[in-house]
């Protein structure tokens, strides 16, 4: 049995991460942080669409994820990885691979940062290596390089980056996005239903400002924008009766120009189809455990952060937390603001630790959401306490993230370990 009191960490993108840095250098000696994660090695979701495009930034949004580059040396601290989480129990994880001679790692508290699942090259496939992964960004740089033509399903912040990426590399290619919505982004608000029908959603709702000024760039860049329409995705049946140059609802490159149709009876021509249509929380291991923690697709939480459920014998309501993209926290579902679920999150387990009284967690008013569109363009606004929401000028969106997407600044410095995480 450990001599450490284990706080199990599953996930360590952004919320799971940041948990850790924060929690560290707190901690007695008693207790351990144990970051899990199924892949042993980190990945930068802000660049992750200009590494599937631009060559040479394939290896600019990846890292090595290990005891040293995360834990100072000599640390009780472990990064468990690549390894999985197969189930969870009332005080314990069972893990894929054995760790200090079990599968079964007991702790004192966990915390699922398990986020959202999205397909390559928005996020990488499970399992996969770091070799896998680059590799897979190489052959999308290829694929797109061959499109003459592209078709992006979804006009939201993915959609809209993946065109101005392909823009900026592809001068001659055709590029059209079609968008379910009356602008681009989401200028409306959703909010989780009580049938648990809603998987993930955005409030507050996209500025419409922003909306508009970005398409006014994509007009400027020569990107075709079809609104309040659909693509139609083809079902097996409606295959078996097409014809050989009627899109057959494979995503990517196609076996020449394919004829792709919308709800509204528009028919487009596409050698890559381009799908951007959101995200999906990972609940699984959740919903296997007790149904009654998920909050419209999500894992219910408190104000408190920790796993709330309508069963009052659920093994999760004790010791268990959620954060980010997983957790069913209002609000954007965003990488600041994962990191601000993983630093409040980090004061109530200290809280724990020293048997002090629970703090409620507020989420920071403070907010931004900024559209690269290549390196050299782009739209964003800012949401300040006190202040409101504030569009930004163009060249402040460069100068912040469209050049180096926060590489540097927030992606490599926070490996905290005693060898420096350096990109692959």
């Amino acid at each position: 049995m450990s001599e450490y009191q284990n706080i199990v960490i599953v996930g360590a993108s952004a919320a799971g991460h940041e948990l850790a840095n924060s929690l560290f250098p707190h901690l007695p000696p008693t207790h351990r942080i144990l970051l899990i994660d199924a892949l042993d090695y980190a990945w930068w979701p802000v660049a992750n669409l200009r590494a599937a495009i631009t060559p040479g930034w394939e290896k600019r949004a990846t890292a090595t994820l290990n005891d040293e580059t995360v834990f100072l040396k000599g640390s009780q601290h472990r990064v468990i990885a690549p390894n999985k989480v197969i189930e969870l129990k009332e005080n314990s994880v069972v893990v894929e691979k054995p760790f200090e001679g079990s599968t079964e790692i007991p702790f004192f508290k966990c915390i699922l940062a398990t986020g959202a699942s999205q397909p390559s090259p928005m996020r990488p496939p499970i399992p996969s290596t770091k070799d896998e992964w680059i590799n897979g960004l190489v052959k999308t740089q290829k694929e797109i390089k061959q499109a003459t033509k592209v078709v992006i399903i979804g006009g939201g912040a993915v959609g809209l980056e993946v065109a101005g990426e392909i823009r900026v590399n592809h001068p001659a290619t055709t590029i059209t996005i079609v968008h379910s919505e009356p602008h681009v982004m989401h200028v409306t608000p959703t909010a989780p239903s009580s049938e648990g029908k809603v998987q993930s959603w955005s409030s507050p709702p996209t500025h419409p400002k922003l909306s508009i000024h970005l398409e006014k760039i994509l007009h400027e860049m020569d990107i075709n924008v079809i609104l309040s329409d659909k693509v139609v995705i083809p079902t097996s049946a409606s295959v078996a009766n097409s014809t050989t140059d009627e899109w057959s609802g494979e995503f990517g490159l196609q076996d020449g120009i394919k004829k792709v149709k919308t709800t509204s009876g528009k028919t487009l021509e596409a050698d890559y189809v381009f799908i951007s249509i959101g995200n999906r929380p990972n609940v699984q291991l959740v919903k296997e455990v007790d149904e009654g923690a998920l909050v419209s697709g999500l894992v219910g939480v408190d104000e408190y952060l920790k796993i709330i459920s309508t069963n009052s014998a659920s093994p999760l309501v004790k010791n268990y937390y959620a954060i980010g993209d997983c957790n069913s926290y209002p609000g954007w579902k965003t990488l600041m603001h994962a990191q601000y679920d993983g630093k409040g999150c980090a004061v109530n387990i200290l809280n724990e630790v020293k048997g002090k009284p629970l703090v409620k967690y507020v989420r920071p008013v403070m907010s931004a959401m900024v559209i690269p569109m290549g390196p050299d363009r782009g739209a964003g606004t800012m949401t300040l306490p006190y202040l409101g929401t504030w569009h930004l000028p163009e060249f402040m969106v460069r100068l912040m993230k469209s050049k180096n997407l926060f590489v540097d600044e927030f992606f490599l410095s926070r490996f905290k370990g005693t060898k420096k995480a350096s990109i692959c």
